[in-house]
């Protein structure tokens, strides 16, 4: 009888080793799969046009500053700078490409209290303007100038919008053109914490 109690228990002792063995080459494996796995880009980003991190070289990082820059503030003013560095031939259009976030939160542009001035800062002298066109199916902003912007200048958009619901950050592309250009050019991009309040970037 004892003989058999002591056998049972180096049998159950073996079981268990085997068992515990099993489970972890089984971690072992299943470890090694997910250190293989691809990890997807969109993992990392939210809404389109909002990222967490990463963002826009700093060659093409344009200068702001936003006002009353509130959730759903309609005397949001923005301030869209850009370096006389960036203008290369003289500009007769500028085209503001957004993302739909923006609207979707219901952002939207006054386009007649829009304005361009050279200068720094909020701007000096104003350019006058042609026509501006907001075409919100394509989340595009379009400005006709009537005077061109020189090569070398600096300017600033001068924008009264309505702000989104609620705070985001919102990549606004710049392109220009010249007369007689067949396609824009890309000029850069403001990265915009829009609705947060702080004011200047």
């Amino acid at each position: 009888m004892s003989a058999q109690r002591s056998f049972k228990r180096s049998t159950a002792r073996i079981s268990t080793a085997r068992l515990l063995s099993g489970l972890a080459l089984s971690g072992v494996a299943i470890a090694t799969t997910l250190s293989t796995l691809p990890i997807h880009p969109s993992l990392a980003q939210t809404n389109p046009g909002i990222t967490l991190w990463g963002g826009v070289d700093s060659e093409y990082r344009l200068p702001y500053t936003l006002r009353n820059n509130r959730p759903r503030s309609t005397r949001a003013q923005y301030y869209l700078r850009v370096p006389g560095t960036r203008i290369d031939s003289a500009v007769s259009k500028l085209s503001i490409t957004y993302p739909e976030a923006f609207t979707d939160r219901n952002g939207s542009f006054n386009t007649d209290e829009i304005r361009v001035r050279r200068g720094r800062g909020s701007g000096d002298r104003e350019i006058p303007i042609d026509e501006v066109v907001w075409i919100p199916e394509a989340s595009r902003l379009e400005i006709f100038l009537t005077e061109d912007i020189p090569a070398d200048t600096s300017f600033v958009i001068d924008a009264r919008v309505r702000n989104p619901d609620r705070f985001g950050m919102h990549r606004f592309n710049l392109q220009a053109e010249s007369r007689g250009d067949v396609l824009p050019r890309y000029l850069g991009t403001w990265e915009l914490l829009v609705a947060e309040d702080r004011g200047r970037r």
